[in-house]
């Protein structure tokens, strides 16, 4: 059976809250004594923490220290030792060097430059011809067409003219024998006219 689901009676509840009441002033003072106690403790840790830091920080400074006394005296015979050594090295690249910085300018160098240079010509963007005549032509074909529509329109607006002129009553030629006998005769080979 539940707890919740019992009836009680109306007197447990507030014997429960007394003991608890009770109970919480006798936890106050306890509380009270703990926390002081732990002030003072939790100031010594922090001390304490402090004061190993400190002991460590110490401890590595002398420990690097002495490697680095410990090191100086052989680093230093170490370069003592290789001076000789490195100077003649470079006595004997410097010479060689020389040379083949020589050889390289003489030889090497002007063929790369030359490649360099055709390279660029290669690349470079070819200007384009220009055309001297193209302009002058335009403006000559533009001055004609302009012309002949002049003259298209001068042509139109002329009255028309008869193609043979126009026949006189009054004239005593008749005009049908008259054109025939307006035609030249034609001549033979031998340059004679025929009638």
């Amino acid at each position: 059976m539940a707890l919740l689901t019992r009836n009680r009676p109306a007197g447990s509840v507030a014997a429960a809250r007394d003991r608890a009441v009770t109970n919480a002033q006798r936890a106050v003072p306890a509380a009270k004594d703990v926390a002081q106690r732990a002030v003072p403790a939790a100031k010594d840790v922090g001390t304490a923490v402090r004061r190993s830091a400190e002991d460590v920080s110490t401890a590595m400074r002398r420990s690097a220290e002495d490697a680095a006394a410990w090191a100086r005296p052989r680093v230093d015979d170490a370069a003592a030792w290789a001076k000789p050594w490195v100077d003649e090295g470079r006595s004997w690249a410097a010479p060689k060097l020389e040379r083949s910085g020589i050889a390289v300018q003489e030889t090497i160098a002007p063929a790369i430059a030359d490649a360099m240079v055709s390279a660029a010509r290669a690349i470079d963007v070819k200007a384009t011809r220009r055309r001297r005549w193209a302009k002058p032509a335009a403006i000559t074909m533009i001055v004609a067409a302009i012309a002949s529509a002049a003259a298209a329109i001068a042509m139109r607006r002329r009255p028309p003219t008869p193609a043979f002129p126009p026949v006189d009553p009054d004239s005593p030629v008749d005009p049908a024998f008259g054109e025939a006998s307006s035609i030249p005769p034609e001549s033979d080979v031998n340059g004679r006219l025929e009638t």
